[in-house]
């Protein structure tokens, strides 16, 4: 049987393919600016099943073990999916410990051809000649607008006070990334930049994603406020 292209698997497959660069079916690097070093083991636990993705710090006979660990698990609640799973870090801490982990939802954006009116706020489109605009504020984003298109931002006057950018892109898909400067949060900037953003990826041909972990509060209502589908938790282990 044909697998459906909207499957919560082939979502977390293509996921995995935005936020990594692999290479061999192995983790090479995060799928950023200057390609930093991806966790040594990346879960994405959807409805049905459990996928690992393994970086080519672990070995391969210990990558192998995580693969079949994962294919054996059995479907779990996404709201439990809380912290790492215990026997996948004592897997790899048979390498070496495991130092840092997060954990947290993945969302598909959903289509939307609204957008809220936020008095003394205008929202932009913004491409690479306009990388001065955000030096202020997002000196970082400045300094990577080109490699983070689509980029939408909301202006109070002439400062940029809110963004929402690429933070990967595979082609196929797009995840969102968003900040506000403190002075402007709790306006509901967020979820009308991430609106925009995702008109304009879809309007690419691709997937608008957006992920966070648990503890992000600010980030989980953006979900909520634009009734996004969860189809995954992520798991990263380092």
């Amino acid at each position: 049987m044909t697998t459906a292209p909207d499957s919560t698997e082939n979502l977390a497959a293509l996921q995995a393919r935005t936020l990594f660069v692999i290479r061999d079916g192995r983790l090479t690097a995060i799928n950023d600016v200057g390609h930093p070093a991806p966790p040594r083991c990346f879960l994405s636990y959807t409805a049905s099943a459990v996928e690992a993705w393994t970086s080519t710090a672990v070995p391969a006979d210990m990558a192998d073990e995580l693969h079949r660990w994962a294919a054996d698990q059995p479907p779990a609640a996404l709201a439990d999916v809380v912290s790492p799973p215990a026997e996948a870090a004592r897997l790899l801490a048979r390498h070496a410990p495991v130092t840092q982990s997060f954990v947290g939802p993945a969302f598909v954006v959903p289509d939307s051809t609204g957008e809220p009116a936020l008095p003394g706020i205008t929202l932009r489109d913004c491409g690479p000649s306009t990388a001065s605009l955000f030096r202020e504020t997002f000196p970082e984003v400045a300094d990577s607008i080109a490699e983070r298109q689509p980029t939408v931002a909301a202006f109070d006057g002439d400062l940029v006070v809110a963004v929402c950018c690429s933070a990967r892109n595979s082609g196929a898909a797009y995840e969102a990334g968003t900040e506000t400067l403190p002075t402007h949060r709790g306006r509901g900037l967020a979820p009308a930049l991430v609106t925009r953003w995702a008109r304009q990826v879809r309007a690419r041909g691709a997937r608008p994603l957006y992920s966070t972990e648990w503890d992000n509060l600010a980030s989980l209502s953006v979900a909520r406020r634009l009734g996004m589908d969860q189809y995954a938790v992520n798991v990263n282990l380092y």
